[in-house]
């Protein structure tokens, strides 16, 4: 019998409330490194308010995080992203006019000796990325020019970029094709192997 790792992390009796209405109520999650879970509900269910309260956006009213066994309480999504939990909304984060590898590293941009832009590094570094993950795309290419697909990606590789170990996806296949979907699923399951956790929200189960 295999014996399970040691949770990745832990939600216990997550509850949270605005003002009297009880959006989520004593939710429990236990993720292991390289496990994918599926959360599925209709829309109002409260998906949205687990991502947020994972992502460190909402404070719980109630209930505990376990990152790796030890508590966590998390103020901000930057709170999270320090965690290792990243989450990526349906509502994509990217900035049009920069380019691919400029969106990802934005925030934590490889530096010189001087301070100043390591432009060769960050082109290196994101293209070594990009062909770990097998994203075939051109990361000199604004943004604003991919199509949502591509730009999905890129918010991947931009969570792996700060060393994600938790990667909440947030109804990622809502605007794909089937076969843009398989691409997506490849995906996952190569960031599975490696032992990423997979949070993978829809409303929908096909």
């Amino acid at each position: 019998m295999t014996v399970r790792s040691q949770p990745l992390l832990e939600a216990r009796g997550l509850t949270k409330s605005f003002g009297g209405n009880v959006v989520l109520d004593g939710v429990n999650l236990s993720l292991a490194p390289g496990e994918v879970h599926a959360v599925v509900g209709e829309n109002g269910a409260g998906k949205s308010t687990l991502i947020k309260v994972l992502g460190g956006v909402h404070r719980p009213s109630a209930g505990t995080l376990r990152m790796g066994g030890r508590p966590v309480v998390l103020h901000s999504p930057q709170e999270a992203m320090a965690q290792g939990i990243v989450a990526i909304h349906q509502e994509l984060s990217l900035a049009p006019n920069l380019s691919a590898e400029e969106n990802i590293f934005l925030g934590h941009f490889p530096r010189t000796r001087l301070g100043l832009l390591d432009r060769a590094h960050m082109r290196e570094a994101t293209r070594r990325l990009l062909d770990r993950l097998s994203i075939a795309i051109d990361p000199t290419l604004p943004v604003g020019r991919l199509s949502i697909a591509q730009q999905q990606m890129i918010e991947i590789a931009k969570a792996i970029s700060v060393k994600a170990r938790v990667l909440i996806l947030d109804e990622p296949t809502a605007v794909l094709d089937a076969g843009r979907v398989d691409i997506l699923f490849d995906l996952v399951s190569r960031l599975a192997a490696e032992g990423i956790a997979v949070v993978f929200i829809s409303h929908h189960l096909d």
